[in-house]
């Protein structure tokens, strides 16, 4: 059986408590080699892989695939790991990488991969910005290599079911939705709160989920055009003190973000999505999918997930099922992909115009709260890279630090 042979770079809370299991489920990737600039971080990493290796290797002996399980045990006891990901570029044949850093190396590490001839799947956000995006972009371009866009709702259970119900025609054509992705923040992560690694807040970390899975449940059919952040909240600062890595201190990025974006297809057919990206909790109504003739609602409880279909007569019915491994799914998919030699579905261009659309919504707030275009972001895009060159992301990322270290707060 062919392998795909992956490295990772970024030896965080996402490689070892979110895709680290999937290597060792998926039969056809093999986990070779992963870096970070942290010693500690690779100690920690390589102790994380063999229980985890070892454990699954467990589970198969005892079904009596002895072979199989060896195989996980070899390679837990084979990861080779570096402080540099060039030089582990330069020393092994990868097929795929994983990058899981902070958002700002999304963008330089991904080039590097790329530029070595190897595929590549990014973490969300695909970048900072549509800036980094777009380079990014271009650079699968060049090289012709594949390009995952790992956004994990849109491999849940949930949203996959949901989008096969919406195109069953059951409620109409679809018109509207409300995408709540909020949480309480992540305080024990400081880098998520410097603008500069993080490229901005709770739009970049939670937003992305929310506008990604939207789009796919609108369909990859329609095309953002449209951004306009919520007249009375916008992308602010709702709770401005926060003990943030052990340190109290003032916010410098947003908390919270309510945005409208509009989807339009070439049948000019329109989805008109509702997005909360928050740190400081959910603030507008849960998960909706409204069409013409009906409309669906989700419930929640642990990790039992049940679609409510709503008929234009007051009629219900519902698909209860349990919630799975989204970035199992995630992951192999793009394993698959690599070994078929085909695009993933979210692709670079996908991953860019998320960027877009959060780009959109900065712009909107900084700009009264008014409408933004899609093609106005690419234009303003273009203009800061003509005036800027290599330091337009990094100009684009103090505008939105400046605008939110000035905003009045209690």
């Amino acid at each position: 059986m062919k392998e795909v042979k992956v490295g990772v770079v970024g030896a965080g809370g996402i490689f070892l408590y979110a895709h680290l299991t999937a290597y060792a489920k998926i039969p056809e990737a093999r986990l070779v080699a992963i870096a970070d600039i942290s010693p500690t971080a690779l100690r920690r990493a390589v102790k994380r892989i063999r229980e985890v290796f070892n454990s699954e290797a467990q589970k198969l002996k005892e079904s009596g695939e002895e072979e199989n399980a060896q195989r996980l045990i070899d390679i837990a006891n084979n990861v080779r790991v570096y402080t540099s990901h060039r030089e582990m570029l330069e020393k092994e044949e990868l097929d795929l990488v994983d990058v899981c850093t902070p958002h700002k190396f999304h963008k330089p590490v991904a080039i590097d991969v790329l530029n070595h001839g190897v595929n590549v799947m990014v973490e969300k956000p695909m970048a900072r910005n549509f800036i980094e995006a777009l380079e990014m972009m271009e650079m699968v371009g060049k090289t012709g290599k594949l390009y995952q866009h790992n956004e994990n709702w849109v491999f849940t259970r949930t949203f996959y079911t949901l989008r096969k119900v919406i195109d069953t025609g059951v409620i109409g054509e679809l018109q509207f939705i409300y995408m709540p992705s909020a949480h309480g923040g992540p305080e024990g992560t400081p880098w998520f709160w410097d603008p500069d690694i993080g490229g901005g807040g709770a739009l970049l970390d939670m937003g992305v989920h929310g506008i990604g899975t939207a789009w796919f449940i609108a369909g990859f059919d329609k095309n953002p055009v449209s951004v306009k952040v919520d007249k009375y909240n916008g992308v602010t600062i709702r709770q401005p003190n926060r003990l943030i890595g052990g340190v109290y201190q003032r916010l410098r990025v947003e908390d919270d973000a309510i945005l409208s974006i509009r989807f339009k297809g070439d049948d000019g057919s329109e989805v008109i999505v509702v997005v909360n990206g928050g740190w400081s909790g959910k603030h507008i109504p849960d998960y909706a999918f409204f069409g013409t003739q009906g409309y669906i609602t989700l419930e929640r409880e642990g990790r039992k997930r049940t679609i409510v279909i709503h008929d234009a007569f007051g009629n219900t019915n519902k698909i209860s099922f349990e919630e799975d491994d989204s970035f199992l799914k995630e992951i192999n998919h793009m394993v698959k992909c690599v070994l078929r030699g085909q695009k993933s579905f979210l692709d670079e261009r996908k991953g860019a115009y998320i960027m877009a659309i959060i780009d959109a919504a900065y712009l909107s707030e900084m700009n009264g709260r008014r409408e933004v275009t899609i093609k106005e972001v690419e234009e303003n895009a273009r203009k800061l890279i003509q005036e800027y060159g290599e330091k337009a992301s990094q100009v684009f990322t103090e505008m939105k630090e400046k605008y939110f270290s000035s905003l009045p707060v209690p």
